[in-house]
């Protein structure tokens, strides 16, 4: 049974637009299955016959040899059939070395085909040009918080969506029952497979596939130099890193990597959306840090995974590095096309956890992994030099709202992110 996906209303509206419909995340993110939950739609709601889906797994050796040219490609569709319409379906599109161009080709002249393409790697997005224009990319990521709770019951869903609405008021006892839920997703994470298991040894023993899987595949795939267990040692030091600034220096050090061969590395983890590398926000570069990113993964269930440590104890100093992973991840998995994240740090030391920038307007955001009652200085300070509207300090379970300088400060459970 194929489960709800918040993101597939927005994959569905472009079912009948003139674009490449390109879904494209990490590995194991349920790319497959929303491809095949538009396929299912279509059949059931369109009465699309089977034979206008034309299926194609690029992972496949035979699927692969077919796109591996582009006249190969064009002489397995049905190109002068216009009298229906046809649905192209092709995963991991970019294992094929002539793919963009024969899209472009059928994007331009066969406007009977539609394509729905899946990709797990960033780099063709820019260097791709045959295909400017012509397709509508839509980052997929693992579950957030509320397809969790949603995949688990309903009834909790409703529970939890009607805890977002702000009114301030939070009953103890329910936040007490999401605190709990919060806990679990930050000890597995929200890859589906994961979700989709019960036992503890299950989950685990399916992080573990889904790391090697990456390290096995996704490296020889795109060619870099480097051998798994390289990749794994950076990974595991990378983990243990979630929340700081990533000092190159110090990496290199650590593992054994020179510069040239670290960048190489975090640039395969970043561009196959396995970590991910937060920017400062500055407009003052005497006073403000403008240049080492922030360390977060695309997941948590993968972090405790390459650490070995499946013990999630709230309000502990590594409770707090999760909970700021987790805040970070779940704006990232809901940003609108505005929106950008950052984080904030002075050379004085004064610094903000996270930035949400949102059109012209400035959310700081605290995340604290125990229960915080006053505003910390940090933020106090960011507060008095940009002035925003609002701002939140995430915690455990405090709920109050206080004003600082014209700015509504509201304390929230570290899960009303979602509602941000």
């Amino acid at each position: 049974m194929l489960k709800n996906r918040k993101i597939f209303p927005k994959i569905w509206q472009e079912i009948d637009s003139h674009h490449i419909i390109l879904l494209n995340g990490a590995r194991q993110v349920g790319k497959t299955t929303l491809m095949k939950m538009v396929r299912e739609k279509l059949i059931s709601e369109k009465n699309i016959s089977e034979n206008q889906i034309l299926w194609f797994d690029l992972e496949q050796t035979d699927d692969l040899e077919q796109w591996k040219t582009q006249r190969d490609a064009l002489n397995t569709l049905p190109l002068k059939d216009t009298s229906q319409k046809y649905y192209l379906f092709i995963d991991e599109f970019q294992r094929s070395p002539e793919i963009g161009s024969t899209l472009k080709v059928i994007h331009d002249h066969y406007p009977h085909i539609k394509p729905i393409i899946t990709g797990s790697a960033s780099w063709y997005l820019n260097i791709d040009e045959s295909m400017a224009g012509r397709k509508i990319v839509i980052p997929i990521w693992p579950l957030d918080f509320e397809e969790f709770i949603n995949w688990e019951n309903e009834e909790k869903t409703r529970q939890f969506v009607s805890l977002l609405q702000d009114s301030g008021q939070l009953p103890t006892g329910l936040i007490k029952s999401v605190n709990q839920k919060l806990v679990s997703f930050l000890t597995f994470g929200g890859y589906p497979e994961v979700n989709n298991l019960n036992g503890t040894e299950e989950k685990i023993s399916t992080l573990k596939e889904l790391v090697n899987s990456y390290l096995t595949r996704d490296i020889k795939i795109w060619n870099y130099k480097a051998n798994s267990l390289q990749v794994k040692k950076l990974l595991a030091l990378l983990s243990s890193l979630i929340g700081n600034l990533l000092e190159k220096q110090k990496l290199s050090v650590n593992s054994e990597l020179n510069r040239v061969a670290l960048e190489n590395r975090l640039e395969l983890l970043q561009n196959t959306f396995i970590l991910h590398l937060l920017h400062p926000f500055s407009t003052n570069k005497i006073k403000e840090l403008t240049r080492n990113p922030k360390v977060y993964l695309i997941d948590c269930g993968l972090r405790n995974y390459l650490l070995d440590n499946f013990s999630v104890l709230p309000k502990t100093t590594d409770f707090g590095a999760l909970a700021e992973n987790f805040v970070v991840t779940e704006l990232l998995k809901n940003l609108s096309v505005w929106g950008q994240v950052y984080y904030w740090r002075t050379r004085q030391g004064q610094e903000v956890d996270i930035i949400l920038k949102r059109e012209n307007q400035l959310i700081p955001i605290e995340v604290k992994g125990g229960n915080q009652t006053t505003i910390p200085s940090g933020l106090k300070s960011f507060i008095r030099n940009y002035k925003p509207k609002e701002a939140y300090v995430l915690n455990w379970s405090i709920v109050k709202d206080e004003q600082y300088q014209n700015c509504s400060v509201k304390f929230r459970p570290i899960w009303f992110v979602s509602s941000i």
